[in-house]
């Protein structure tokens, strides 16, 4: 029940903001609007204001904004009218309308950030350092996991994600780091080595390294639906202890023995509510690109629960914070959308309403904070897929305003219609797709 509930709430909200973007623009170029509904198919209720009715419909997975004159074929007396008939407006009003809704899911996210990092925080990692890799400049300075790095080249040292940034910037010159360790302080420099990898995306690409990593406990945060850790019961606030009876403190440990295991039974260890269990669990086999080649690797669906600080934003360093991150997580989803188009994801990784609903409901249970960050990331999602140029969706509609602009006059009707006819096709397609994985993944068998 509280799954359902907090499904409809997010996705209530993200096609109301979506929705409201055409509304507000097309209102503000005087075109007139005759429905306004949350949902597709029949109405469960309504009431009318002017001559706009608000309606609540039965399928709630999306909703639509009817405005006078949408339809080119549209005869009535109203659709004449220029001053009120969208398809009379021209190409540019018409396209800030339809781009209204994109921007105003991307607005949502920054809206939310600015609120979390002002009354909240921005979350940051200490800079305390794990225990570094074998063989690197960490380890070869001696440095050891707990120690707290206080400044790097006498700049003092906060977060960990500006010692990151350091290292980035490092263009391989040796860098000088201030370290605590036990109640002393001691200066070693690191000389940064290149060092091959690869990005979430799987792709190759070379970073400076010098065998670092943040202090990660081997607390679980997340569970995946459908993996293997939700199937046995490990859930969020887990803390695994030892597998096989080998102690483990830090999450690099913890994903190096999964990963080293596919197919393999593993005893865990887990802290739970001041007490101890024992958990089997048997990591997935998983093809997955690393450095060296395309491996088979274990997964069990779990993520790490970083022991973060948060630290409070004025206003305005609290809205330039949220419109980063929702840049940066932007950023990151076209890549993953361009990926997958070009077969370098898997298609395995698509969700649908199930997964959604699954997510938010996991999601809503750890509470408000994350509650809010979740619906950023799915209106992000949602404002990139109604980009995508498929007839049909608002990307489609830009495309048509786009080949009307450079041809000086509108694609013909007929063309439009079969090119809708086959956009509606390959979008359910891709739903039927979508529920095809979830489906699977709900009986562990993608």
């Amino acid at each position: 029940m509280t799954t359902a509930l907090a499904f409809i709430i997010v996705l209530g909200v993200l096609i109301f903001v979506h929705e409201l973007g055409h509304f507000l623009l097309a209102k503000r170029a005087k075109v007139g609007v005759l429905k306004f509904s949350l949902g597709f198919g029949p109405k469960l209720f309504g009431v009318k204001r002017g001559e706009t009715e608000y309606l609540i419909s039965a399928l709630p997975l999306g909703g639509y904004v009817r405005m006078i004159g949408e339809d080119p074929s549209d005869e009535s007396p109203e659709a004449a009218d220029p001053s009120r008939s969208f398809s009379r407006k021209s190409v540019g009003a018409r396209s800030l309308i339809i781009l209204a809704g994109p921007l105003a899911n991307l607005l949502l996210p920054v809206a939310i950030f600015w609120g979390i990092f002002m009354f909240v925080g921005q979350t940051y990692l200490q800079p305390i350092v794990g225990t570094p890799e074998p063989d690197s400049p960490a380890a070869r300075a001696g440095l050891l996991a707990g120690d707290r790095i206080q400044a790097v080249d006498g700049l003092p040292i906060e977060r960990w994600d500006e010692v990151e940034s350091t290292l980035r910037n490092s263009a391989g010159r040796t860098l000088r780091l201030t370290v605590a360790r036990q109640g002393q302080s001691f200066d070693a420099g690191l000389e940064p080595k290149a060092q091959r990898t690869t990005d979430i995306f799987g792709q190759e690409i070379e970073v400076w390294s010098l065998g670092l990593r943040a202090l990660m406990p081997s607390r679980i945060g997340q569970v995946l639906p459908g993996g293997v850790a939700q199937q046995v019961g490990l859930k969020s606030g887990d803390r695994v202890v030892a597998v096989g009876g080998t102690p483990v403190a830090e999450w690099d440990q913890l994903a190096k023995i999964i990963h080293g295991s596919p197919g393999k039974p593993l005893v865990l260890s887990v802290e739970r509510d001041g007490g101890r269990i024992a958990v089997e669990v048997t990591p997935r086999p998983t093809r997955q690109q690393t450095p060296t080649g395309e491996e088979e690797v274990g997964l069990i669906g779990i993520g790490p629960a970083p022991e973060s600080n948060y630290r409070r934003l004025d206003p305005a360093t609290a809205l330039l914070a949220g419109a980063k991150k929702t840049m940066d997580i932007t950023v990151l989803t076209v890549q993953g959308f361009v990926k997958l188009i070009q077969a370098k994801i898997s298609p395995k990784t698509i969700g649908g309403p199930i997964l959604i609903a699954q997510m938010t409901g996991e999601v809503a249970q750890r509470g408000l904070l994350e509650t809010l960050s979740f619906t950023a990331l799915l209106s992000i999602n949602l404002a990139i897929l109604n980009l995508l140029p498929i007839p049909v969706l608002d990307g489609g509609h830009l495309l048509f305003a786009l080949i009307e602009w450079l041809r000086g006059k509108p694609v013909s009707l007929r063309k439009r219609e079969i090119a809708q006819q086959v956009g509606l096709v390959l979008l359910v397609g891709l739903m039927v797709f979508a529920f095809y994985n979830d489906i699977f993944r709900l009986l562990g068998r993608l």
